[in-house]
C-alpha cells in the first residue's frame, strides 16, 4: 500500500509534466519525458522507502558507515560480519555463502542437494520461505537478528545524547545547590517542570504521579529527541520513531506498567462494571477489555503514522523539486524548495507535539490504573 501511494504520487507528477510539455507544443517533448523518467527513477520510491525504512548500514551523504551484522542461526551458531559484505555478493549472488540481501531485507537462500543456491527465472537466489524449501535447510531458513542497524544506531545515539544532557545538568545542580539554574540547567529544568506540572501530575494525580515521573520523562525526551534526529538530513535518514517496532515497544511498556499498577477499582470497572444490570455488565466487559488494548494500539499507530507521513511528504517534495528542475528550470525548483522549508518547520513543531501527545495519553492510561474510587457523602450516609 505504501509503495502504491508513493508510486502514484510520482506517476501523477510525471503525467502533469508530460501534459504541460505537450500543451506547449515543444518538439523536444520525448527527450524531456525521458529525462523526467530518469530523474524520478533516481529520486523515486526506492529512495523514499530507503530513507524511512531500517537498514544494515548508515549513509551520511556519500559516506557509507558500515555497521556490525550479528546473526544467530540455530544449529550453526553465530555469524558476525560487517555490513559492507552485504554489497559484495559472490558469483551466485550470495553473502557469506548462504544469505540473500535485497532492498534492506536479509534472508537465507534455498540450497540444492549440492549446496548451490536455487535460482529463479531472473537469475536471483531464491529465498528459503516456504515449508517445502525449509526441508533442505538445517536451520530451517530461520535466523535471529541482533545486528546494529540504522535505527538501533539511532537509539544508541539518542541514549548517549540524553545521558550527556541529564548527567551534565545533574552535576550542575550538585555544584550550584540552592542557586538559580545556569547553562544546560536552564534549558532542562523548564522542560522537566512542564512535563511534571502540565502532563503527568494532572493526568495521574497528586498522590501517585511521582513514581511514574522517571518513566514519563524518559519517554517524552526519547521521542522528542529521536523525532528531531530524524529531521537531520546528513545523519543518514534516522527514522527511529517512524519504525512501528519502536512505537509498539513504547506502547507495550505503558500498557504493562498500567496493568501492573492497576488497583481493584480499575480492574472492577473492566471485568464487572459496578452499578449496572448483569446483561449490561457482560456487554461492558467485552467493550472494556477491547478498550484495554485499543488505547496502546492508538498510541503506537499515532506516533508511527505522523512521523512516517511527515518524512514521506518532505522526501516527495524534494523528489518533485528534482523532477521539475530537470525539465522546467530552477524557478519551480525554488518554489518547491520553499515548500520543503515550510514542511521542515512544521515537522519541528510536530516533533514536540507528538512527544507531548504520547506522554499525555500514556499518563492518562496510568492515571486510570491508580485512580481511587471516592464515595460521595449521600452514598456514605445511605450505608
Amino acid at each position: 500500500m505504501k509503495k502504491a501511494i508513493i508510486s502514484g504520487l510520482f506517476g501523477l507528477v510525471a503525467l502533469l509534466l508530460n501534459a504541460s510539455v505537450y500543451a506547449a507544443g515543444d518538439p523536444g517533448h520525448e527527450a524531456m519525458h525521458e529525462a523526467t523518467h530518469e530523474v524520478v527513477e533516481e529520486f523515486g520510491t526506492n529512495e523514499i522507502l530507503h530513507h524511512i525504512s531500517d537498514d544494515f548500514g548508515l549513509h551520511i551523504g556519500k559516506l557509507a558507515i558500515p555497521l556490525p551484522v550479528i546473526l544467530y542461526v540455530p544449529g550453526e551458531g553465530w555469524d558476525v560480519f560487517s555490513s559492507n559484505a552485504l554489497h559484495h555478493a559472490d558469483a551466485h549472488g550470495l553473502v557469506h555463502g548462504k544469505y540473500v540481501y535485497h532492498h534492506g531485507k536479509l534472508s537465507i537462500a534455498q540450497l540444492d542437494s549440492e549446496g548451490h543456491p536455487v535460482m529463479d527465472d531472473r537469475g536471483h537466489p531464491v529465498e528459503a520461505m516456504t515449508e517445502a524449501r525449509l526441508l533442505s535447510l538445517g536451520s530451517g531458513g530461520v535466523f535471529y537478528n541482533f545486528s546494529v542497524t540504522k535505527n538501533v544506531f539511532g537509539i544508541l545515539l539518542s541514549f548517549l545524547i540524553l545521558f550527556l544532557i541529564f548527567s551534565t545538568a545533574a552535576k550542575g545542580y550538585k555544584k550550584r545547590e540552592g542557586k538559580a539554574p545556569k547553562g544546560l540547567q536552564s534549558f532542562v529544568e523548564p522542560l522537566v517542570v512542564f512535563v511534571r506540572d502540565e502532563i503527568v501530575k494532572p493526568s495521574i494525580g497528586e498522590k501517585h504521579y511521582a513514581r511514574f515521573m522517571p518513566m514519563m520523562l524518559s519517554i517524552f525526551f526519547f521521542i522528542w529527541l529521536n523525532n528531531l534526529l530524524g529531521l537531520i538530513p546528513f545523519l543518514g535518514g534516522l527514522n527511529v520513531t517512524g519504525n512501528i517496532a519502536v512505537t509498539f515497544t513504547l506502547a507495550v511498556m505503558v500498557l504493562v506498567v498500567q496493568l501492573v499498577h492497576g488497583n481493584k477499582h480499575f480492574w472492577g470497572h473492566i471485568f464487572w462494571f459496578p452499578g449496572v444490570p448483569v446483561p449490561v455488565k457482560l456487554i461492558l466487559l467485552i467493550i472494556e477489555f477491547i478498550g484495554l488494548f485499543t488505547k496502546p494500539f492508538s498510541l503506537m499507530i499515532r506516533l508511527f503514522a505522523n512521523i512516517t507521513a511527515g518524512h514521506i511528504i518532505i522526501m516527495s517534495i524534494i523528489g518533485i523539486t528534482f523532477a521539475y528542475d530537470a525539465i522546467v528550470g530552477h524557478t519551480v525548483g525554488v518554489v518547491t524548495s520553499l515548500f520543503s522549508v515550510a514542511m521542515f518547520t512544521l515537522e519541528l513543531l510536530v516533533a514536540v507535539i507528538q512527544a507531548y501527545i504520547f506522554t499525555l495519553l500514556g499518563s492518562l492510561m496510568l492515571g486510570a490504573a491508580v485512580e481511587e474510587h471516592h464515595h460521595d457523602a449521600s452514598h456514605e450516609h445511605a450505608h
